[in-house]
């Protein structure tokens, strides 16, 4: 009476437990704890059902062989959040210079993150948009009906790779698992990818050009307002800039954000912090935002999407996290990136303790 029990919970877990050896910074015995081994389990076996009904079993790889793919395209669909996507599809720097083409067929808002990469060939929203001469391979980013779909409606028989597969879930560090997984099915070593483990953008000319015509001052700082959750929105940023002016260290603040930044952005403005502002809230594309903050001496930003935009620059990051969000699980050790964490939500941190890690940035970065 036992065995099946078993089985099922070694078939659950599989949901939970990273494919690869490397240890994974993510929550997951919090949430293998309180997960329904049924539902879990029903939900990965509909997902493999509907792959082997459609006749793609067959086609499922365990490694990519660059001799042989050398023309890959990685479907990532079905995940709408800035952050999620930079970080999830980082780990295509392995790819680089090993095969001939690599390109994405992704969501149409996250089109403008990787329209000028240096590893995507060719980025687009709808397959029709893609090259004609096919594929040797496809990567599925993971097993959901969006992503799937595709495959099954134009890549039916192109052999694939599972790249995140059935592994749903748990808070984990998305970056890690991708370089991970990538040197797991490339057969490359998995030591020191942590030194490179790190999301990337390129911007384009007319992004370069439009942020050089700002002429942001040496030594400003970026601030990142805003926020879609209430929790993840740090709303005390006036104390903290009021303490930046105190040391007399910063000569401009740049205000950073989309339009629901707004609001704070007027609050700092009417607050007379006594910095000059140089605002350009709600007025960038995210490439835009890259090189912008690529300018900056430091970015300070809460958790969000322009957190992880931040990440693709060189400039050093102070971020807050809050809750069940670690700083583990967003952050690795290629990050020059100083975390803060408040217990339910980021206005638990102290602006004194924000204003310590940005000072202590501004310290230790070369002159």
């Amino acid at each position: 009476m036992t065995a099946a029990p078993g089985l099922l919970a070694r078939y659950a877990a599989a949901t939970w437990t990273p494919p690869f050896p490397q240890a994974l910074p993510s929550n997951a015995a919090d949430y293998a704890a309180r997960a329904s081994r049924w539902k879990v389990a029903r939900r990965r076996a509909l997902r493999e059902l509907n792959l082997a009904l459609h006749g793609q079993g067959s086609l499922l790889r365990q490694h990519i062989d660059p001799a042989q793919h050398r023309r890959i395209l990685w479907i990532h669909q079905g995940t709408p959040q800035v952050g999620d996507s930079l970080m999830d599809l980082a780990a295509r720097v392995l790819l680089q210079g090993r095969v001939a083409r690599l390109d994405l067929l992704t969501d149409a808002h996250l089109l403008p993150l990787y329209r000028s990469d240096a590893v995507f060939s060719t980025v687009a929203s709808s397959a029709r948009e893609l090259p004609a001469d096919g594929y040797d391979l496809v990567m599925l980013h993971s097993m959901s009906s969006r992503s799937v779909r595709d495959k099954l409606k134009y890549f039916r028989r192109v052999p694939f790779v599972h790249v995140q597969g059935c592994y749903t879930g748990p808070e984990f560090n998305r970056t890690l698992f991708g370089f991970y997984r990538l040197a797991q099915l490339m057969g490359l070593p998995g030591a020191a990818l942590e030194a490179v483990a790190r999301p990337t953008m390129q911007a384009s000319h007319a992004a370069h050009a439009a942020i050089a015509a700002l002429a942001i001052p040496p030594g400003a700082i970026a601030v990142a307002l805003g926020g879609v959750r209430d929790w993840r929105t740090y709303t005390r940023w006036i104390d903290v800039l009021r303490g930046l002016a105190a040391t007399g260290r910063v000569p401009r603040v740049v205000l950073i954000g989309a339009d629901n930044g707004l609001a704070m952005r007027d609050a700092i403005v009417a607050a007379e912090i006594g910095l000059p502002l140089i605002d350009r809230v709600g007025r960038h594309s995210l490439p835009e935002v890259h090189e912008l903050i690529g300018r900056c001496a430091l970015a300070l930003c809460a958790d969000g999407g322009l957190l992880h935009v931040a990440h693709t620059t060189d400039t050093p990051v102070v971020a807050l996290f809050a809750g069940e969000i670690l700083p583990d699980y967003r952050v690795t050790s290629a990050n020059r990136t100083t975390s803060l964490h408040g217990p339910r939500q980021v206005d638990d941190i102290d602006p004194d303790a924000v204003l310590a890690a940005a000072l202590a940035c501004l310290n230790a970065a070369p002159r």
